[in-house]
């Protein structure tokens, strides 16, 4: 297959293009040459690459920033993906477009989790805009895949892990204190790149939860990171109460990867051994990419 990549250089479009270049030819251009927030730059790439398949992997992911940020939300989120739907739909391409659990309202008890049908009740502008990308999707593309995800985490770009590490290679406050109370599967780049890879090759098809096995809180993680680390710095658990940010977030962020099961697709694996395996071999390089950013 030929692999149009948008997004390419973000956390995970950047693991995506590993993973797919293995057996597909892949093309991921840069922002200023593929903008999808511009309908004619995404018109004249695809008519130039003729994909088989787009992975949209861009976003504007900045939760806080989202709420204040209408404009770039907007298009971004929104009309870029509506954009490349269309596009898609125009050159007979399938979309494969990445969303979040953030889509839903977190007001389960858990352990529930979230299912692929269940209705989509965002609280906060990053997750309303990733919830009516989903609907541009559908609406203007015949051929589509979306996948909702979260807790991202890898070897490139920012996330929770290197934020854990950081602090406390840092060393800047007495103790770092991380809510216990929000839920969620901490799911690595590769491990998601290798089932999308796996969906897009056996024809998948419609809406799919995809986020590693089992769940644990912020506070569970960050302690099992410092632990695994032997990074000796005390945690405390805390309330998203006792933080308040700008943008309302779900409390419950588990997702049930049920489709992918049904359909014989399914790859992922639990976030406990994910993370081990992931700190046992980028651990050392990560600690070393902390303290570079203390200097």
């Amino acid at each position: 297959m030929k692999i149009l990549i948008v997004g390419g250089t973000g956390m995970l479009g950047s693991e995506c293009r590993q993973v797919l270049s293995q057996d597909h030819e892949v093309i991921a251009p840069t922002r200023s040459d593929l903008d999808m927030i511009s309908w004619d730059r995404v018109i004249e790439n695809l008519q130039k690459i003729s994909p088989d398949v787009i992975l949209n992997c861009a976003a504007f992911t900045d939760v806080d920033g989202c709420e204040t940020e209408t404009f770039v939300t907007r298009k971004t989120n929104i009309e870029g993906p509506r954009n490349l739907a269309q596009g898609a739909a125009r050159f007979g391409s399938k979309l494969v477009h990445i969303s979040s659990d953030y889509v839903f309202d977190g007001h389960k008890p858990v352990p529930q989790p979230y299912f692929e049908d269940d209705m989509e009740k965002p609280l906060s502008a990053y997750g309303k805009s990733k919830a009516e990308s989903e609907k541009a999707v559908r609406e203007n593309s015949p051929s589509y895949i979306i996948i909702r995800t979260g807790w991202l985490y890898g070897i490139r770009g920012g996330n929770f892990i290197k934020s854990i590490i950081s602090a406390a290679v840092s060393r800047s406050r007495k103790v770092l204190k991380v809510v216990d109370d929000q839920f969620g599967s901490p799911t690595w780049t590769y491990r998601l790149a290798e089932q999308i890879r796996v969906v897009m090759e056996r024809q998948g098809r419609g809406t799919y939860h995809a986020t590693a096995e089992a769940y644990c809180s912020r506070f569970e993680c960050a302690t099992f990171v410092l632990e695994k680390l032997g990074l000796d710095f005390p945690v405390e658990p805390c309330k998203m109460k006792d933080f308040p940010t700008s943008a309302r977030r779900p409390k419950n962020c588990i997702l049930e990867n049920r489709l992918l099961k049904k359909q014989g697709l399914y790859v992922m694996r639990d976030w406990k051994e994910e993370l081990d395996g992931f700190l046992e071999n980028c651990g050392e390089d990560l600690i070393r990419e902390a303290k570079a950013g203390q200097e």
